[in-house]
């Protein structure tokens, strides 16, 4: 370990923290296939794009805002530094808990249904410098939520809109600008960027800088397999499909499907915003059965692309992409353990394990994202 500049604490030293995550990695799939290179973050630290902190109150009444310590959700620990947010990204939390004090209003409290401040949401563009915010508010239409949405716009020119919804559930609302962020993706190797917008309630990776290296390798692979047609799937607002769409000109279709509608929406405009004819994105909800023969084309040799949620897949949902005939799968997963368990079902499948990467989308933190390759027998 050695200490972290300016911090009265100490950390491990990156690479000390990537053999520890191989490591883990390799045991969960019990050394069935070799780990590939891992794919490093660019940036250890100063990272996230996004982030989402709690509002509470301290025993002295005192407004805190920051995170839930482990196991305690009703709990807010006040914090005082972050070493994973973009800086910009920093100095707007804490001027918000400073303007949030002042209000004179208290954090919300889901159990009794009082209070006001219940949480806030950064969403922040790497290319444009541009940062979304969006309130979780007891009610979004109160004069002082306005009024200091609009201090924060004047005091930061980097924040581009203002965004609320009603706790405890509710609707998001736009307060102030715009309620999407465009970001531009680019490879190692590429000519031109890939502009990907999304709203700011959309799933979009929390690592932009390690990004572009995760889909060049999933465009890499494609490569090899020689496959014309991708089924992208868990698509979101279509970054990854539509990257490898633009990048790999012989493909004659990629097949997106999402479960939420408004990410497909996002998904068709990123594709006309990139001039993209042979994109599609379809609302599904994939969890479910009988979408396998709706999206299947037989006409060209095919590769899925799967980048479900951490709770990863279902039967069901091994069923459907086992439908759709693929020679080859891509295995994006945030969570290795329920990647190995699928993994493991579609072997029995007749699916073989070809190739297994770690990449560091997460660093500083325990959690680990991973690529793996599958080809069909």
């Amino acid at each position: 370990s050695h200490e972290c500049g300016g911090c009265s604490y100490q950390h491990l030293h990156y690479e000390a923290q990537l053999k520890a995550k191989e490591n883990i990695l390799t045991e969960i799939y019990q050394g069935q296939v070799p780990l590939g290179n891992t794919i490093k973050s660019p940036k250890p630290f100063q990272y996230r794009n996004k982030c989402e902190f709690t509002f509470g109150q301290g025993p002295d009444g005192k407004l805190l805002l920051g995170l839930h310590p482990e196991g305690k959700f009703f709990e807010v620990l006040d914090l005082q530094e972050c070493h994973l947010l973009e800086a910009e990204m920093w100095r707007l939390i804490q001027r918000i808990k400073v303007l949030a004090q002042q209000s004179g209003l208290t954090a919300f409290k889901d159990l009794e249904n009082s209070g006001f401040w219940a949480s806030v949401t950064l969403r922040y563009s790497s290319s444009s410098g541009q940062i979304l915010i969006l309130w979780k508010v007891q009610d979004p239409k109160h004069p002082k939520l306005l009024e200091i949405s609009e201090t924060l716009r004047e005091e930061f020119a980097s924040v581009a809109g203002v965004c609320a919804k009603p706790a405890p559930r509710g609707e998001t609302c736009r307060l102030i600008g715009q309620d999407t962020l465009a970001q531009a993706v680019k490879g190692e190797n590429a000519v031109s960027s890939v502009d990907l917008v999304y709203q700011v309630d959309n799933f979009f990776q929390i690592n932009t800088h390690i990004l572009p290296l995760l889909m060049d390798r999933v465009v890499e692979l494609i490569k090899i397999t020689g496959a014309e047609v991708v089924y992208d799937l868990f698509g979101g607002v279509g970054a990854i499909g539509i990257y490898t769409a633009s990048h790999l000109k012989h493909l004659k279709k990629v097949i997106g499907a999402e479960a939420d509608p408004l990410a497909c929406q996002m998904a068709l405009f990123n594709a006309e915003l990139n001039g993209l004819s042979n994109y599609e994105s379809n609302y599904l909800n994939l969890y479910k059965g009988k979408w396998g023969a709706f999206l299947k084309d037989e006409r060209y040799k095919s590769c899925t692309i799967v980048d479900p949620p951490r709770a990863g897949l279902t039967s069901k949902t091994i069923r459907e992409i086992v439908a759709l005939n693929p020679q080859t799968m891509i295995y994006v997963s945030c969570n290795p353990s329920t990647q190995k368990r699928d993994i493991d079902e579609f072997k029995q499948a007749g699916f073989t394990i070809q190739s297994l990467q770690l990449i560091d989308m997460f660093p500083q933190t325990l959690h680990l994202e991973s690529i793996a390759c599958l080809v069909k027998n």
